[in-house]
């Protein structure tokens, strides 16, 4: 199976000029902790509910709220293709033990590949298998 036959096709997306505390109430808005980063209709980076925790209230940022999304993002984002397997997505995720991936063709987002939606497509069998180890380990 291709990763288009199971991604999700709506998003929500913020630009790299966006402040945290936009990313943050979209996140809440959308009910998810992870928003992708675009600009110019490129995917440049993602945030995840983590990063802003990590980047921002651990190391004390006394203006969180004033932070952009480009200063908290993380740039080397693990995509994939439309037309790549569920297989070498399963790969990926449990390679880089992440739980989402952007889904990326020529260059512009066209979707976001969750944990949860390759687990659903493969009915937890087979590769469902491996990505679930993958971006379970140290949980």
């Amino acid at each position: 199976m291709k990763v288009r036959e199971a991604m999700a096709k709506t998003f929500s997306t913020a630009s790299s000029s966006d402040s945290i505390e936009t990313v943050a109430r979209l996140m809440v808005k959308e009910d998810c902790g992870f928003i992708p980063i675009v600009d110019a209709g490129r995917l440049v980076g993602v945030i995840t509910d983590r990063d802003i925790v990590v980047k921002c209230v651990s190391q004390g940022q006394h203006d969180v709220l004033s932070m952009t999304a480009g200063s908290v993002m993380s740039k080397d984002a693990k995509t994939i293709g439309p037309e790549d397997t569920l297989e070498e997505a399963a790969h990926r995720m449990a390679r880089y033990q992440v739980r989402r991936l952007p889904v990326v063709e020529n260059g512009r987002l066209v979707g976001i590949l969750s944990h949860g939606n390759l687990v659903q497509a493969l009915h937890g069998q087979g590769a469902a298998i491996e990505a679930t180890v993958g971006v379970t380990v140290g949980a």
